[in-house]
């Protein structure tokens, strides 16, 4: 069996049933980008400066952050909880 030319497949696709050929066509559509999905999602770049200042409060600057685990696993072995803004 040879395989098929291109304008072979194009004339067995337009003998199908309108309702065959719109679900050839969307297997054959190119995949949507990161860039589309994400438009139609309502979701815009990362913005890390907004994401620092958010941050900004929930551990002292001043301190390391060999400090905050030790801290956090400290808080853990108590069993106390430490609740976050």
């Amino acid at each position: 069996m040879s395989t098929p030319t291109l304008d072979q497949v194009y004339r067995d696709a337009q003998r199908l049933p309108l309702e065959d050929q719109r679900a050839l066509a969307a297997l054959i559509e190119p995949p949507k980008s990161l860039e589309e999905i994400a438009a139609e999602q309502g979701v815009g770049p990362f913005d890390f400066k907004a994401a620092q200042q958010e941050a900004a409060g929930v551990w002292p600057e001043e301190e390391s952050a060999d400090e905050f685990v030790a801290a956090v696993r400290e808080w853990r072995n108590e069993g106390r909880h430490r609740e976050l803004d």
